[in-house]
């Protein structure tokens, strides 16, 4: 079975709308009914508007899945997704999970995946993703190894989170930060009954094997003694605390009792504890270092905030989980090795470096109300992630235009020949959104030139081509002379200049 896939629909380190959004996808089987795909989409709650409902404020997103088989639906669903009500919509804004299932044969998918803030239609994109459906015939075979943040039991009141008596929230993805001490797991084993003949006995171990040092852990081995069945749910907890910064592989084996492996499945985890060399380092030494001529904790916040578009995913990870309200010291701690990872010999100047292009990114992008750091934008999200563009064309007063934004790049390591076009939809407030790039994992919408006519503005996008009398149409004219639609911006995409 396929391992989990971290799909971040902004993408992880390169965010691609405002709506903030993290997508995952488990493969399980029902003995009875045959092979599911669960999806798993977790939104950020900071990123979307929230508007009045009676006695609080309330997210509410337009979720569509669309699964393809050779240019046929097989499966679909489209559902309003609504957050808990909070009665603080500045400071009380929580993150929420959507769970679906789709029953799908063996077969290869083509998966579509919109996402639209109801409260909010500017923000709005599409992605595709592919998904693969194994037939494992008659073998024993593990489902996907789901990461869990929280296990409870629910009472006999069953929903999406339920697995019997319990209710499983699952983790995006194998990230163990260091405010975690437990790592939670559940899997599920098929068809032993089949491999071992009958419901004999079998073993499943599961270990942690360190990746850089190929060292299976001995004291993190666990082992449960099973029989045959049809279906065998498979849960486990470790104490992690003293599990070191780096990357493991959780392996799982179920063996038959002639010790033959009938089934087996591996996952990375990467874990996160905060255990460097300069975490003995006190806060007098800190303030010896670049980082105590910081002027301000708001101002150290916001340029740990602006670090995560340079980030590994376990550094990304922890600005992501701590830049808000995690402890001034240790925040201290991380800017300084993070830059010392970088430059050992004089992590100073490699911050120095990188602290010029966010004071670029707050002086050219920068909102003024403070509503969000310049870095949270689009554009100042692209800037410090791909760097400065080759060309930028601004242009903010076209006739029947909104103001837009062409950026280009000869070649980047995702893409040559890199395209972005943003605009401001309020054409007034210097908020730009992306509304269309060609880099891989970046929105697409083929559509995006009609959005900018002020007259004809259309906030629904569109990821597909359409034709025109049977001939392609790659910019989505609908016959239209481009002029007419109001803008120069299809020119300035299609000859950079």
């Amino acid at each position: 079975m396929r391992n989990w896939v971290l799909l971040v629909l902004t993408f992880y380190i390169a965010p691609a709308w405002a709506i903030d959004a993290y997508f995952n996808h488990a493969l399980f089987f029902d003995p009875d009914n045959g092979h599911y795909v669960e999806t798993h989409m977790l939104f950020r709650g900071e990123s979307l508007r929230y508007v009045s409902v009676g006695d609080g404020y309330q997210a509410r997103v337009e979720l569509t899945y669309i699964f393809e088989q050779n240019g046929t639906v097989k499966d679909f669903s489209k559902n309003l997704v609504k957050s808990a009500v909070t009665s603080d919509s500045a400071n009380a804004i929580m993150d929420f999970l959507d769970i679906q299932r789709f029953g799908l044969a063996p077969g290869i998918y083509d998966l579509s995946i919109k996402l639209r803030d109801a409260n909010n239609p500017n923000d709005t994109g599409a992605i595709m993703h592919q998904i693969t459906v194994e037939d494992q015939g008659e073998s024993a075979f593990f489902g996907t190894t789901l990461f869990l943040d929280t296990l409870y039991e629910n009472q006999g009141v069953s929903s999406s989170l339920s697995r019997g008596n319990l209710d499983m929230i699952p983790r995006i993805s194998g990230y163990i930060g260091p405010d975690l001490n437990k790592l939670k797991i559940y899997t599920e084993l098929y068809q032993t009954e089949i491999a071992l003949g009958g419901s004999n006995d079998y073993l499943v171990t599961l270990d942690l094997i360190d990746v850089e040092r190929s060292e299976t852990l001995g004291n993190y081995r666990k082992m449960q003694r099973l029989k045959g069945n049809g279906a065998q749910p498979i849960l486990q907890v470790w104490d992690i605390t003293d599990l070191a910064t780096g990357q493991y592989l959780l392996k799982l084996e179920a063996r038959d009792r002639n010790n033959q492996v009938i089934a087996a499945s591996s996952s990375v985890i990467q874990r996160q504890n905060m255990t460097a060399p300069a975490d003995s380092m006190t806060i007098t030494d800190i303030n010896k270092t670049f980082v105590g001529q910081i002027e301000s904790e708001r101002q150290l916040r916001d340029y740990v905030y602006c670090m995560r578009y340079q980030a590994t995913v376990m550094e990304e990870k922890y600005i992501e989980n701590n830049y808000k309200e995690g402890d001034t010291l240790e925040l201290k701690r991380f800017m300084y090795n993070y830059w010392r990872d970088r430059n050992p010999v004089d992590p100073g100047l490699e911050w120095r470096r990188y602290e010029r292009k966010i004071k670029y990114v707050e002086d050219e992008f920068g909102l003024g109300s403070r509503r969000r750091h310049a870095c949270a934008t689009d554009r100042g999200r692209v800037y410090l992630h791909y760097g400065k563009p080759d060309t930028r064309v601004q242009r903010q007063r076209e006739p029947n235009a909104l103001p837009y934004e062409i950026w280009h790049y000869y070649a980047l390591p995702e893409k040559q020949d890199a395209k972005f076009a943003f605009m401001d939809p309020s054409a007034v407030s210097n908020d730009y959104i992306m509304i269309n790039s060609n880099v891989p994992g970046e929105i697409v919408d083929y559509s995006w030139y009609h959005r900018l006519s002020s007259f004809q503005y259309d906030p629904t996008g569109n990821d597909e081509q359409m034709l025109q009398n049977g001939v392609s149409d790659p910019n989505n004219l609908r016959g239209q002379d481009m002029n007419t639609v109001g803008s120069q911006a299809l020119d300035f995409w299609n000859n950079p200049r």
